[in-house]
């Protein structure tokens, strides 16, 4: 399923100029945006979502989740670029981490309820299998 889910973010960064990100330091890029390696592809799109929000981390007092979405949210709605890469990075990538999350802890729950947040991304991407 996770690899599906990166497979279907690649889908929706396809024309946003992230593969050449990835591809100036890692190789295998256009694997990596299908899904087909998943574990590489996950552990590059972490470090991407890392260094994106970073002046943004930084030049906010910023104590949880919530507030940084808030933050990233009102970054959004100012530009049809950040909201772009917030709506089909970020916040997926963030998805990623707490499936990861839930498979490492056995927490069923959270495990339902990363698979419902998934669900738009699949179908937004045409991932519908």
């Amino acid at each position: 399923m996770l690899m599906s889910f990166a497979g279907a973010v690649g889908t929706l960064m396809a024309k946003s100029r992230f593969a050449e990100i990835l591809g100036a330091v890692f190789g295998g890029v256009g694997k990596m945006l299908t899904g087909k390696k998943f574990p590489m592809n996950i552990r590059d799109m972490r470090m991407v979502t890392e260094e994106l929000p970073r002046h943004v981390i930084e030049n906010n007092l910023l104590d949880c989740y919530k507030s940084l979405m808030s933050v990233l949210e009102d970054l959004a709605s100012k530009s049809r670029t950040t909201k772009m890469w917030v709506d089909a990075l970020l916040k997926p990538v963030f998805v990623m981490m707490l499936y990861v999350r839930a498979e490492r802890e056995g927490d069923w729950p959270l495990h339902l309820h990363a698979v419902k947040l998934m669900l738009p991304y699949f179908f937004a991407s045409g991932h519908i299998n």
